[in-house]
């Protein structure tokens, strides 16, 4: 749990300033802590303007908490009670109106309104184990197995499937480029595939079986345009393909600033990682982020073992000009 969850905190960042002129140190801000949570904490999202966080937890609970307050502001179950679901994936929507929830033993997906906690659509996707929106059209994306699945937000329907996406390997992850044109996933097999969108035709592939340890992607981040891609595996190392090339171009590895108890995000050309911040829990399990906002939110758990009590801090983040 503990290299899977540095992995992911390491990788995400780097859809923040991974493809940046040039780099920009970036200091953090504490703005909310809420500490003591009995529950094994396993999801967290923040909404685009950063003044809602949502966690999911092993028992199925879903809880909205706004930003700086703390105060509790919603709280749902998933699933009925006594039902063996857990929480394993929580996104809003670019607009802040919706949230989608994903778990790898689940039988569906759910979408809930992120004002008020209400459920607005369950939908029929199995072993889901990532998500994305798209960032203009009201579109959600769910990779369950080996298919990608379309969702219409509108009608809150399941509208389209690609079976059989990776040649029979699990799909892990799943991100848009920044300007919508580009669907990119990522597979247990070492197959990383870029996609034309909305054709769903395949735009491209690189292959990473060679150097992505044990093929465990935990997360995976786009350039604007869909030209680079950066995806990592449970040991924390991050690596960057050239999607033009078909080739890795950089890895970054998990170094002592960043594993578990701090962030960092990474400038690509550069080959730089910069520290951001160090937390005082033993690591940090999940985290997200509000780019629009600048700030991040991140899971903590009480020991080394992934233990309770839960923590959850969000931070802001602040860009030193050059």
């Amino acid at each position: 749990m503990t290299l899977r969850s540095c992995a992911l905190a390491v990788a995400v960042a780097l859809s923040l300033a991974g493809c940046s002129d040039g780099p920009l140190p970036v200091t953090a801000t504490r703005v909310l802590e809420v500490a003591g949570l009995r529950a094994v904490v396993n999801a967290v999202a923040l909404s685009p303007d950063g003044s809602l966080v949502v966690v999911g937890d092993m028992d199925g609970d879903l809880i909205a908490r706004e930003v700086p307050a703390g105060a509790e502001r919603w709280k749902v179950p998933v699933h009925p009670r006594g039902a063996a679901r857990s929480i394993d994936g929580v996104a809003f929507s670019p607009d802040g109106s919706l949230l989608a929830t994903i778990g790898h033993g689940a039988r569906t997906v759910e979408l809930w309104e992120a004002a008020t906690g209400r459920q607005a659509a369950v939908l029929s996707i199995g072993q889901s184990r990532g998500s994305a929106f798209h960032p203009t059209e009201r579109v959600l994306v769910v990779v369950g197995g080996t298919t990608i699945h379309l969702v219409d937000l509108e009608r809150g329907e399941l509208v389209r499937t690609l079976p059989n996406a990776h040649q029979g390997d699990r799909i892990d992850a799943v991100a848009f480029s920044g300007d919508g044109r580009v669907l990119a996933t990522t597979s247990d097999g070492g197959g990383l595939k870029l996609w034309n969108w909305p054709a769903l035709t395949l735009r491209g592939s690189v292959s990473m079986a060679s150097s992505l340890e044990a093929m465990a992607p935990v997360s995976l981040a786009l350039n604007r345009d869909g030209t680079r891609a950066a995806d990592n595996g449970i040991l924390g190392k991050v690596h960057v393909m050239s999607v033009v090339k078909e080739r890795e171009e950089r890895t970054f590895a998990n170094t002592a600033q960043a594993p578990g108890r701090g962030l960092r995000i990474l400038h690509v050309p550069g080959g730089k990682g910069f520290s951001v911040l160090r937390g005082e829990g033993p690591f940090y399990k999940a985290m997200a982020l509000a780019l629009g906002a600048s700030m991040v939110a991140l899971l903590r758990p009480g020991d080394t073992e992934g233990r309770g009590p839960y923590g959850v801090e969000v931070w802001r983040l602040t860009y030193r000009a050059k």
